[in-house]
């Protein structure tokens, strides 16, 4: 099997959504972030009655919340961005990937037919996909495949 036909067919469900912090509409921008740092996590979702809100990432906290120190203890939906682009569970993986490189998103929620939330993609589960995958390729390429030293290495 081909990498592009295996993209195709696989599922969005199928890969690692797990990576995210929920908080519920109405939670401070200080419990969301202290949540978001004891999970080590880089993203939060936002939800209201298991229903997707909003999204809120360390790109928010950087460009929305270190500046202002106002906004620390305000709702999240201040400073989320709401009705964030999704892609659905039973989306093919090879669309969720062009659309996550189309917009630079690094974190896209995942929803089901209901619109509830069932996870949020990144990169790092499209990494592991193609790791788990392909072992052979992925494990074994040089950091550089093209690099060929001139003196050789040791002694």
């Amino acid at each position: 099997m081909s990498l592009v036909k295996d993209l195709k067919e696989e599922q969005v469900i199928h890969l690692d959504l797990r990576i995210f912090t929920a908080v519920k509409v109405g939670t401070t921008v200080r419990e969301t972030v202290e949540e978001m740092r004891q999970e080590n996590h880089h993203c939060a979702i936002v939800t209201d009655r298991g229903n997707l809100a909003g999204i809120f990432t360390d790109r928010d906290l950087l460009n929305k919340v270190v500046d202002a120190p106002e906004t620390w203890d305000g709702p999240i939906e201040a400073v989320m961005t709401p009705a964030p682009i999704t892609v659905n569970s039973k989306d093919p993986a090879d669309k969720a990937l062009a659309l996550m490189d189309e917009k630079h998103f690094r974190n896209v929620p995942v929803v089901n037919d209901n619109g509830q939330v069932i996870g949020n993609l990144t990169h790092h589960a499209i990494i592991k996909y193609l790791a788990d995958r392909f072992p052979e390729s992925v494990y074994n390429l040089p950091p550089d495949p093209d690099r060929v030293t001139s003196n050789r290495d040791g002694a």
